[in-house]
């Protein structure tokens, strides 16, 4: 039996005997100065693949300098094989594992009123508070009137996990005006809505302009956001949800 498999405990019949086998438990942890995703090889196929910080994984061997494991839960790669250096494994996955504490952020609508855009030039935003905690941290829930998006419906709908990076959105300038201050710009947390089943296309993601998400508008902020929300984990949701995000008028 492999070194690696030593931690929780689980127990199978076979033959009128009772086998005890153990599963060493880690988690995903990645640097300050990080875009938020951890490149992975899966295995057979070496092909790569990118999981989120605090994804829960399952050790399986260590080979050939590399560490195998399973990726236990989450949006991706979910019951996959993959590796990381044994280097890379040692240094970034560690025992330390989510909160399961039921978290809830708040968001509280404003007014309605322009700002010129840097990008845009004038555009008419929804604007919100988002509360972590007792953090007031300044969004918009809406840039765009046309009729194709509106801001997020007042209840409580539920935040996804992240589900891949969002890169393509151009949010990299942010890292870049804000030079070590800003981390996991691509990282997005779909928003469930209250009523229904999965992402819902509207996420809390960082930027200056909302098509019906929760836009993370004060910059700066944005690793206070990222930090409350990943770290946490919604209980007996397989790792797929990480917070309520509780929405009033």
């Amino acid at each position: 039996m492999s070194d690696f498999l030593r931690n929780s405990i689980a127990t199978t019949n076979q033959h009128e005997r009772t086998h005890t086998a153990t599963v060493d438990t880690r988690y995903v942890r990645l640097p300050e100065d990080t875009k938020g995703w951890l490149l992975i090889k899966l295995s057979p196929s070496h092909t790569d693949a990118f999981i989120c910080e605090y994804t829960k994984v399952t050790m399986v061997k260590s080979e050939g300098g590399r560490t195998y494991f399973k990726v236990a839960d989450g949006l991706s790669s979910v019951g996959l094989t993959a590796s990381l250096s044994d280097e890379n494994a040692k240094r970034l996955l560690l025992k330390t594992p989510p909160s399961t504490a039921v978290a809830t952020v708040k968001v509280k609508y404003g007014a309605r009123k322009e700002e010129h855009s840097p990008f845009k030039g004038p555009l008419l935003q929804q604007w919100g508070t988002l509360n972590v905690g007792s953090q007031p941290i300044t969004v918009t829930l809406n840039s765009r009137w046309t009729g194709e998006f509106t801001p997020i419906p007042a209840g409580v709908h539920r935040i996804m996990a992240p589900d891949y990076s969002h890169a393509e959105s151009s949010t990299l300038g942010y890292r870049n005006t804000h030079p070590g201050r800003i981390k996991a710009n691509d990282v997005w947390f779909p928003i469930e809505l209250a009523g229904t089943k999965g992402n819902s296309t509207r996420y809390v993601h960082i930027g200056h302009l909302s098509e019906g998400c929760v836009t993370v508008h004060q910059i700066e902020r944005w690793n206070d956001v990222y930090n409350f929300l990943i770290s946490h984990r919604l209980p007996n949701t397989d790792g797929k949800y990480v917070a309520l995000l509780e929405v009033t008028k």
